[in-house]
């Protein structure tokens, strides 16, 4: 089933997994001498680094793109 959502148009270009992949992405958060807890907000784009958890098929997330 293609992704609709969060990974719209995603899919692994070796093996066609579309499920779920490692993607260097950005957030912001509240910190405190303790750690964090609450992310406020999430963020990739296509210039991201990304990894396909099934065949570790690594590229940008552009490449993923179908």
């Amino acid at each position: 089933m293609a992704n609709e959502n969060c990974l719209e148009g995603m899919m692994c270009p070796k093996c066609a997994q579309e499920d779920l992949f490692s993607i260097v992405s950005t957030c912001i958060a509240e910190w405190s001498d303790d750690g964090t807890e609450n992310e406020k907000e999430m963020e990739f784009d296509d210039d991201s680094n990304c990894r396909c958890v099934e065949c570790n098929f690594s590229g940008k997330v552009k490449d993923f793109k179908e």
